[in-house]
């Protein structure tokens, strides 16, 4: 009895492993062995410098000393935590960059959109390859490059203060914009758009590639123009990369551009976002513990968000990133 139980064992197992060389993820992984090859040193970058600092988040929850270690250092609970909110710019902080991820998610995000279903009903290939190249280059321009362009810009010698004269006369007072307390958000959204138009479009732009034509010379047979082709079949067939952009988006709510806001800061500017107040308490300040807390609980945040409203988007839309 106990021979034969045996035996039955040693079938099950073989046929498991068989069973497992068999299946779908093991052929497709052997079959495109050299894609994932090419995948390999991405991932370990990103488990690197993204998940591997993730274990250093427990400073948040002890009296950092640097001279003793993370592990050496004693354990304070939620003590870091607690500080964060005794820290004076911090609720402006946040009310800053929920602010400035609300006007970026309500007047930067569909933008991209529109740029990509306007340049796919160009017919001039050349044109619309030029078009496509000088809005993605922004995207590879370093941000702080960018500060310095609109620096530049701005300033009082700057090309936007020279046409102004030259329009309205020699006496025409020159403006320091980015002195300007008004004109900090506005900038900071122009630049974002500038920076991230066409790239952003990519997307957007490779999902239209995927539309059936077949769809359209229908709708045009049905006496459908350009507004209704675009509302009843384009719209629809981009909706869940849409969706999956905004899930993504609404994620980052509280987070915002660091290095826009903090290099377009200056003497006269009184704007501090999350990053910022992290930035300044961590290093200039060298609180770690509360800088590390305060990154945790944004990070808290934000993992919140994208899975409630993953979660919305599958109940509604049946659409979700997993």
């Amino acid at each position: 009895m106990k021979i034969k139980q045996k035996k039955d064992n040693a079938l099950q197992t073989k046929t498991t492993k068989t069973s497992w060389r068999q299946s779908e993820a093991v052929k497709c992984l052997k079959k495109n062995k050299m894609t994932y090859m090419f995948l390999l040193p991405g991932i370990i970058l990103t488990l690197v410098f993204c998940y591997i600092p993730m274990a250093g988040l427990y400073i948040a929850f002890v009296d950092y000393n640097p001279f003793e270690g993370i592990m050496g250092s004693p354990f304070v609970g939620l003590t870091n935590i607690k500080e964060i909110f005794q820290i004076p710019a911090m609720y402006k902080a946040i009310f800053n960059t929920l602010k400035l991820s609300l006007l970026n998610l309500a007047l930067v995000f569909p933008l991209p959109l529109i740029f990509a279903l306007l340049l796919n009903e160009i017919r001039n290939i050349r044109f619309k390859r030029f078009v496509q190249t000088v809005s993605y280059l922004p995207h590879f321009i370093s941000t702080i490059a960018v500060v310095g362009i609109a620096t530049t810009l701005y300033s009082s010698s700057g090309i936007i203060n020279d046409i102004r004269v030259a329009m309205f006369g020699a006496e025409t007072e020159r403006i320091l914009f980015l002195s300007l307390q008004d004109f900090f958000v506005p900038n900071i959204l122009i630049l974002t758009l500038w920076q991230s138009l066409g790239w952003s479009s990519i997307l957007y732009l490779s999902a239209l590639s995927g539309i059936d034509p077949e769809l359209y010379e229908a709708a045009i047979i049905d006496g459908a123009g350009k507004f209704k082709q675009c509302w009843h079949i384009t719209l629809p067939c981009l909706s869940t990369t849409i969706i999956m952009l905004l899930v993504l988006q609404i994620g980052g709510l509280f987070t915002s551009n660091f290095d826009l806001v903090y290099g377009l800061q200056n003497t006269f500017i009184d704007f501090e976002v999350i990053s910022t107040v992290v930035y300044k308490e961590g290093i200039e300040n060298g609180n770690y513990p509360v800088s590390t807390a305060f990154s945790f609980i944004s990070g808290l945040m934000s993992l919140v968000l994208i899975l409630g409203s993953n979660y919305i988007s599958k109940k509604i839309n049946d659409v979700s990133l997993i």
